[in-house]
C-alpha cells in the first residue's frame, strides 16, 4: 500500500502541513518534531510522488543558478558540459537552469553573477566561490533567503548544501608523494600557483608541502610563485625561477599555466626538470606526449557539473539530501602511457 503524507501525519500526531514542511526541508518545525517525522517516514517506507511533483514544478520550475568561474578554461568548459547534460536529463521534471559566466576571476565579477541570479528568483546556487569575506557574506545572505548553496571544484567556509570536487588536500599529497619518488636523491623544487583567493589551489599546496616536509625531507621547496593567472606569467616566472635556482630539480603547478612552463623549459633546454600538474588541457596532453610532464592528476570536471545539478534534483524531487557534506570526484594519475586520447 502506498504511504501518503496523511499516513505519516497521523502516525506522528502532527498536521499534514508540518509533514510537508519536513519532507521538503522548509523552516517552521522544531528539531525534535522534524527528526520524529523523518524517522516515521523512513520506517513506513515513504516515497515521494515524482510524477505529481514534476507536474507541479513544470508549472512553477525549480530555478537553479550556476556560475562558471572561467569561461575560457577547458576545465570549466567541461563543468559546463556536465551541467548541460544533467539539465537535458532532468528538464522534463521541472528543472530550470540559469547560467552565468564570469568574464574574469575577480570579486566584482563573481558578485555580479550572484546578484543577477538572485534577481531571477533562484532557489539553489552552484558555484566555485572565491575565498573572500564579501563573497562569504553574499552567500550567507542568499542562504538566509532559503537559497541552497552548493560549491564545486573549490570550496569556502559558509553554510552550504555540500561540496563536489576533488579531495584537494589529498590531491596535493599525491603530487608530493609523486615528486618525492621522482627525486629519491632529493633536491630543489618550486611551486607555481594561482590567485590566493582560490582556496582549492591553497589546499593543494598545503597537501604537497605537508608530505614533502614529513616524508621527503631531502626535497626542498625553494620558491613558491603565486597569483599566476596565465601562460605568459608562468613562462616569465619559470625563466626567472631557473635563473635563480640553476640546480632546480622539479616544478609543481597547482592550477593553470602549464603551457607557459612547458614553453619555458623548452626555450632554456631544461628537459631534466620533473613536472607535476593537474587536469587534461590540450597543452597538458601535448606535454605528456613529449615527456615534459611526468604526471598530471585529474578531477573529472564533467561530473562536478553533472552532480551539482543531480544532487539538487534528488533533493527537490526525491527529498534526498546528499549522502555526505563532501562528494569527491575520482582522482586519477595520468602519465604518457595511460593517456587515453
Amino acid at each position: 500500500m502506498k504511504i501518503t503524507i496523511k499516513d505519516i501525519a497521523e502516525a506522528a500526531k502532527v498536521s499534514r502541513g508540518t509533514v510537508d514542511k519536513v519532507l521538503n526541508d522548509r523552516k517552521g518545525v522544531s528539531h525534535e518534531v522534524r527528526e520524529k517525522v523523518i524517522n516515521i517516514a523512513k520506517t513506513m517506507g515513504y516515497k515521494p510522488n515524482l510524477a505529481g511533483k514534476a507536474l507541479a514544478f513544470q508549472k512553477n520550475p525549480i530555478k537553479i543558478g550556476v556560475i562558471i568561474l572561467n569561461k575560457d578554461d577547458p576545465l570549466f568548459q567541461e563543468v559546463h558540459k556536465g551541467v548541460l547534460q544533467a539539465f537535458q536529463e532532468f528538464k522534463d521534471f521541472g528543472i530550470a537552469i540559469e547560467i552565468r559566466f564570469m568574464n574574469n576571476i575577480s570579486i566584482e565579477d563573481q558578485l555580479r553573477c550572484m546578484r543577477e541570479l538572485a534577481k531571477q528568483n533562484i532557489i539553489a546556487l552552484a558555484l566555485s566561490p572565491l575565498d573572500e569575506e564579501i563573497i562569504k557574506n553574499e552567500l550567507q545572505i542568499l542562504a538566509k533567503n532559503n537559497v541552497k548553496i552548493l560549491t564545486f571544484n573549490t570550496d569556502i567556509d559558509v553554510e552550504k548544501f555540500c561540496f563536489i570536487g576533488q579531495n584537494l588536500v589529498q590531491s596535493g599529497r599525491v603530487a608530493g608523494e609523486l615528486m618525492g619518488k621522482l627525486l629519491l636523491n632529493g633536491g630543489k623544487v618550486a611551486v607555481i600557483s594561482g590567485p590566493p583567493k582560490i582556496k582549492a589551489l591553497q589546499e593543494r599546496l598545503q597537501g604537497f608541502r605537508s608530505i614533502i616536509e614529513c616524508e621527503y625531507n631531502t626535497v626542498n621547496i625553494a620558491e613558491v610563485f603565486d597569483d599566476i593567472n596565465n601562460d605568459e606569467d608562468t613562462f616569465a616566472n619559470t625563466i626567472k625561477l631557473v635563473n635563480n635556482h640553476p640546480d632546480l630539480k622539479g616544478i609543481f603547478i597547482t592550477g593553470i599555466g602549464v603551457g607557459g612552463v612547458g614553453r619555458a623549459l623548452k626555450a632554456i633546454d631544461r628537459h631534466d626538470i620533473r613536472l607535476i600538474c593537474y587536469d587534461l588541457r590540450n597543452e597538458t596532453i601535448n606535454l605528456l606526449k613529449n615527456k615534459t610532464i611526468d604526471f598530471t592528476i585529474t578531477q573529472n570536471p564533467f561530473m562536478q557539473g553533472y552532480q551539482s545539478i543531480k544532487v539538487f534534483f534528488d533533493y527537490f524531487l526525491k527529498n534526498q539530501k546528499p549522502f555526505s557534506n563532501n562528494i569527491y570526484t575520482k582522482l586519477e594519475i595520468i602519465t604518457k602511457e595511460n593517456l587515453e586520447i
